[in-house]
């Protein structure tokens, strides 16, 4: 049972408001809806299911999935899911880190989606925004977050709630290419942070291979791409 010493609104996101909550021993957030509609349920459901069953240091851990909780400033009351806080301690912003930093958090991505795919899981939101970067003792470390809305395909392939992906995705993941193309998306995001950085030719090469993967490459040959960059 979840119980906690404090509980603060922090911001709405999309149709979610969330909390910053603390026990004892954690700091959590807790992402809350009044709604009642079946597919935001199954949402929030498919979310906690997947999510909860997984250990990854750069996915944030889930504690619970609460019914019926009442808010300190809001009437009636909320479902939410319960997860660990990775705001608690500091991220560093994207214009602060140098090339080398930028290619390992695009690492530690590509390892990341790789892994969720492995789980059933296709994430379909990545963007600057959802990427926390901390930095401890002189390394940077990933945290990917927000999952609702996400492809759980192999526990739910047709599920009630709309799909946040803009592109179509065979249950045999015939598309890697397409998550490919989003990491260098998200790379150029990163360069047009410092447009002044040097940029190394390795780099550029990296990012026109991913704007136009060759129909074979999958996400684990282009993570080798990305690692042999930091050799």
């Amino acid at each position: 049972m979840l119980t906690f010493s404090s509980l603060q609104f922090y911001q709405k996101k999309k149709d979610f408001l969330l909390y910053k909550a603390c026990d004892t021993s954690r700091h959590y957030i807790l992402k809350c809806t009044d709604s009642s509609e079946l597919a935001v349920q199954q949402a929030l459901h498919d979310e906690y299911e997947a999510l909860s069953a997984l250990s990854h240091p750069c996915v944030p851990a889930y504690y619970g999935f609460l019914k019926n909780l009442v808010l300190p400033d809001r009437p009636g009351h909320f479902s939410a899911l319960c997860m660990e806080d990775r705001l608690f301690s500091s991220s560093v912003p994207f214009s602060s880190l140098s090339l080398t930093e930028m290619i390992h958090i695009l690492l530690q991505t590509a390892e990341t989606l790789s892994f969720l795919l492995q789980k059933g899981i296709l994430y379909t939101d990545l963007n600057l925004s959802n990427l926390l970067v901390h930095r401890k003792e002189e390394k940077v470390y990933l945290s990917l977050v927000d999952y609702t809305y996400c492809y759980y395909f192999l526990a739910n392939p047709h599920p009630l709630y709309p799909l946040r992906f803009s592109y179509d995705l065979s249950l045999q993941l015939d598309g890697q290419q397409l998550l490919i193309q989003e990491l260098s998306l998200l790379l150029q995001e990163m360069l047009d942070s410092q447009p002044a950085l040097p940029v190394s030719s390795d780099v550029y090469r990296l990012l026109e291979t991913g704007k136009n993967p060759p129909s074979g490459l999958l996400l684990s040959d282009f993570s080798v791409m990305i690692r042999q960059i930091l050799i």
